[in-house]
């Protein structure tokens, strides 16, 4: 058979290692910030995520279960999370961190890697809806990074609660305001100016309007431009609490890395507040993003605020392998052993060798290994090992993978 599936790939032996090197790293920053790491259920029902996630329908990995009920792949984590939350803890006011690192089925682009499903990690924090949590969100996105000698980052930061409060301040049609939002989403700017210029609106809702999707930059100037496009008290609302979690920023040390965005959407339509990216040097595209979503949980029978961020790490690495920053290649086995004739001898010291933590592959003489797969090779025959015409004792040949 030649058929192949596109996006579908094993991972190799050194691959695996540095995943699971990132891995190590993010829980246990996660875990310093006092985040249980839990896995959240691998199906779910489609109709539940139809209803969130209608414009993920076609990325989604659909199954039947037994009783003909449509399932699908995990698509996000936060969903699930919330839901399974609100079942298992249902006060309110308890405070829940939790942190995971698991599978999502959805496809992704990076610049040179694409898949149809990919390894993600990320936090979610119920039950705080403080600015110093959207603070303590983002600061350990940064930090995760740090931790992997990523080190060139920036981090945009928006607001979804401005955008919002512009909207419920316009007088215009709802059908009127659904067409500029999603202009907007897909940063579509030439048909939303069109739009935009179309409709009866003038002064400074006009303006704000005209600015937002392509209001970015650094903080303080950024932030100044939006307080003067505010029309209520809920947009200055809005920027206030953004500046009080840019302060929790600030005190942990990654203002430097802080840009402001007023123009952000998300596929994922449950955000209410601080929304962010988080963006590598070099790259094109984001590997983090998160933001506050206060209402989601209520859909589950338990109201609870709630934030959090998502990493794909799977475009992480695709990034750290160009920027050098993996660990190099190393041989599967330390020490391979070829022999024509297996005895008792071999049998207990491949046993000692692996009771002391080395890694030895032992296998015929008419079988192939990849010479870089090992260390060192050894040839056994009648109760001798041998390297070239050298004879070994099984204690020399240990000395020799101590010394690697």
């Amino acid at each position: 058979m030649n058929n192949t599936l596109d996006g579908v790939k094993m991972l190799h032996h050194d691959e695996m290692r540095n995943y699971d090197r990132i891995q190590s790293k993010l829980t246990s920053v996660i875990m310093n910030h006092g985040c249980k790491i839990i896995e959240t259920p691998s199906f779910e029902d489609y109709d539940v995520y139809r209803h969130f996630f209608p414009q993920l329908r076609q990325e989604m990995v659909k199954t039947i279960d037994t009783d003909g009920r449509v399932l699908v792949l995990r698509p996000d984590v936060t969903l699930p999370l919330v839901e399974t939350a609100a079942r298992e803890f249902p006060r309110a006011d308890q405070l829940l961190k939790f942190g995971y690192v698991s599978t999502v089925f959805r496809e992704y682009y990076g610049r040179s890697t694409y898949g149809k499903d990919f390894l993600q990690g990320g936090i979610e924090i119920l039950g705080d809806a403080s600015p110093e949590c959207d603070g303590e969100v983002i600061v350990m996105a940064a930090e995760i990074l740090d931790a992997l000698s990523v080190k060139h980052i920036r981090i945009d930061i928006g607001t979804v609660a401005y955008t919002d409060a512009l909207f419920a301040g316009l007088s215009l049609a709802e059908e009127q305001k659904k067409h500029l939002r999603k202009y907007m989403a897909e940063r579509n700017l030439v048909a939303y100016t069109k739009y935009l210029d179309s409709l009866s609106l003038e002064g400074v809702a006009y303006q704000a309007l005209k600015a937002i999707p392509m209001l970015f930059g650094s903080y303080a100037v950024t932030l100044s431009k939006a307080y003067e496009y505010c029309i209520n008290k809920e947009m200055q609302q809005a920027l206030k609490r953004l500046e009080k979690t840019y302060d929790y920023i600030l005190y942990a040390g990654y203002a430097d890395k802080v840009q402001l965005d007023f123009g952000f959407a998300s596929q994922l339509g449950y955000y209410t507040d601080m929304v962010f990216k988080v963006y590598v040097d070099g790259a094109l595209y984001d590997v983090i993003d998160g933001g506050r979503y206060d209402t989601l949980s209520a859909q589950f029978g338990v109201d609870r605020p709630a934030c959090g961020f998502g990493m794909n790490i799977n475009l992480l690495y695709e990034f750290m392998s160009d920027a050098g920053l993996l660990e190099g290649t190393e041989p599967s086995f330390q020490l391979a052993i070829s022999y024509s004739e297996s005895d008792q001898s071999l049998i207990r010291d491949l046993m000692i060798w692996r009771r002391h933590g080395f890694r030895v592959a032992a296998y015929p003489c008419s079988t192939f290994i990849d010479s870089r797969d090992y260390s060192i090779h050894a040839v056994y025959e009648n109760g001798i090992y041998y390297q070239e015409t050298k004879q070994l004792t099984a204690q020399e040949l240990e000395e020799q993978m101590r010394r690697l």
